[in-house]
C-alpha cells in the first residue's frame, strides 16, 4: 500500500524482483500482486508522481507538470491486453485440439477468464478514480461529479468477479478507493460486506482495518476531508521517527 505523501511503501527492487519471477514459480506476479502487470506498473509510477505532487503543493515557487501524469492516465484508458479480455464466446479460449472436453470444464474456464476481466477492470477504474481524485481534484472546492461514476464502475467490477474463485480477494485497493468514493448507499454497504466476508474467509485483518477506515472516511465526508488526508494523517511518524501506521490494503 502506498500513501498520498509517502509513495511506495515497498521499494522498487521489490517489484523489480517480481517482474523477474519465472512462470514456474508460485510467486508469479499476479499471484503476488493480484493486478495485471502493466498496470502495476502505472501505480507504482503513480505513487511516485503523487508523492511529487503534494510536494510540490507546499512550495511556492514549483509547479507540479501533469504531463506525465496525463500520459499514464491515457495509457490506462487505452489498455487493453488479450489475457483480461471480455469473454464473449467459447472462442476466446484457446484451443488446445482436444476434442472430448468436459463442459463443466469448458464452462468453468470461462468464468475463470471472466472473472479475470472482471478483476483487471477493477484495477483499472481504481486507478483512474485515483488520478482524478489526487492529482485533478482542487482541494478548495466540492468532489468532481465523475469519481462517483468511477467508483460505482470499479464496484459493479469487484461483484461481478465470483467469490468462489480467490481472484476477487485481491481487490481490496479497488473496493476501498470505491468505497471511499460513492456516496451511493448500495454501493457503501456493498463495500462493508466485501471486507467483512473476506475478513470471516481469510481471516487477514487488512479486510477489517479497511472496514473501519471506510467508516470513518464516510463519516468525514463532506467536512473537508478525503481519504487521502486522513490515510496520511494516520501515517505520519510518531515519536523518535517510528511510524504510527501502515496499512496493507491487498
Amino acid at each position: 500500500m502506498f500513501s498520498v505523501t509517502s509513495g511506495c511503501v515497498l521499494p522498487q527492487t521489490y517489484h523489480s524482483n517480481l517482474h523477474y519471477q519465472t512462470p514456474d514459480n508460485e510467486k508469479t506476479f499476479y499471484n503476488v500482486s493480484g493486478c495485471p502487470e502493466e498496470l502495476f506498473g502505472y501505480m507504482t509510477r503513480l505513487a511516485m508522481y503523487a508523492r511529487e505532487f503534494e510536494l510540490a503543493t507546499t512550495m511556492t515557487c514549483v509547479t507540479f507538470y501533469t504531463g506525465p501524469v496525463l500520459s499514464v492516465e491515457q495509457a490506462i484508458k487505452d489498455w487493453r491486453a488479450p489475457a483480461y479480455s471480455d469473454c464473449i464466446s467459447i472462442e476466446t479460449l484457446e484451443n488446445d485440439g482436444s476434442q472430448n472436453v468436459d463442459q463443466q470444464e469448458i464452462e468453468e474456464a470461462l468464468n475463470y477468464k471472466q472473472d479475470l476481466h472482471h478483476c483487471a477492470e477493477a484495477w483499472r477504474y481504481a486507478l483512474l478514480l485515483y488520478i482524478e481524485r489526487v492529482f485533478k481534484w482542487d482541494r478548495k472546492s466540492t468532489s468532481l461529479p465523475v469519481l462517483g461514476l468511477l467508483a460505482r464502475k470499479a464496484l459493479n467490477h469487484v461483484s461481478s468477479c465470483r467469490r468462489g474463485t480467490m481472484l476477487q480477494k485481491q481487490l481490496l485497493l479497488s473496493t476501498f478507493l470505491g468505497g471511499c468514493e460513492t456516496t451511493n448507499l448500495e454501493l457503501r454497504e456493498q463495500a462493508k460486506q466485501y471486507c467483512e466476508w473476506w475478513n470471516d474467509k481469510t481471516r487477514y485483518g487488512m479486510f477489517l482495518t479497511a472496514a473501519a477506515l471506510l467508516e470513518e472516511v464516510w463519516a468525514k465526508y463532506g467536512s473537508g476531508s478525503w481519504w487521502g488526508s486522513i490515510m496520511d494523517e494516520k501515517c505520519q511518524p510518531g515519536a523518535h521517527g517510528y511510524t504510527q501506521n501502515q496499512y496493507l490494503l491487498g
